[in-house]
């Protein structure tokens, strides 16, 4: 009789509980509709960016796009139940995106100051101003969403360790960027012709 209180003892010591097994569960369901939100956040604030870079005002165009980077990071940081700074936000905007396109950071602010030559310098700035505007928005959110699941905060944000990342989030935005072009575009289109 022993042996078989044992061998009750032995199974029920190796079957988890099923509570414990909800917890996992609703911690999972918790985390992945947090997951969700975050990806919609950020593709919302990409179509901003990109709406924001068609903006025919030069400079006005980057400091929206910073404005709304800024607001993504904030509602990602409401969202993760993080402390938001926006000296710290901007901190991180300028250290990722001048990290990773240098050289394009001044070509961003040459797209967005060709937008002063009558004509066809608006044309010269849609071109490709809003493909990085909106890339770059995307980055920074992956990038922040990626430091906060790992545990972070705006204060330990480490630019130099999230610039590999980043360049590929960079890639992935750019695409999902010239989709939203093209959506805008064809929204504005679309809005004329019902005005005319």
């Amino acid at each position: 009789m022993a042996s078989k209180s044992t061998a009750a003892e032995d199974t029920a010591e190796t079957q988890p509980e099923v509570a414990d097994t909800e917890d996992i569960n609703i911690d999972s369901e918790d985390d992945l509709t947090r997951d969700l939100v975050a990806d919609n956040l950020i593709k919302d604030y990409v179509i901003a960016s990109v709406a924001a870079s068609i903006v025919p005002v030069a400079f006005f165009d980057i400091a929206a796009v910073i404005a709304i980077q800024l607001r993504m990071i904030q509602k990602l940081s409401q969202l993760y139940g993080k402390p938001f700074s926006e000296k710290l936000g901007r901190k991180i905007i300028y250290a990722l995106a001048g990290g990773v396109l240098g050289y394009g950071a001044g070509y961003v602010v040459a797209a967005s100051a060709t937008k002063m030559i009558p004509g066809i310098g608006w044309m010269v700035g849609m071109v490709s101003l809003p493909v990085v505007a909106g890339g770059a928005t995307y980055a920074v959110g992956r990038s922040i969403v990626q430091h906060y699941e790992n545990g972070g905060t705006l204060m330990d944000f480490n630019a130099g360790k999230m610039r590999d990342f980043y360049k590929e989030q960079f890639e992935k935005g750019k695409e999902l960027a010239r989709k939203a072009k093209e959506k805008v575009k064809s929204e504005s289109d679309s809005a004329e012709g019902t005005a005319a």
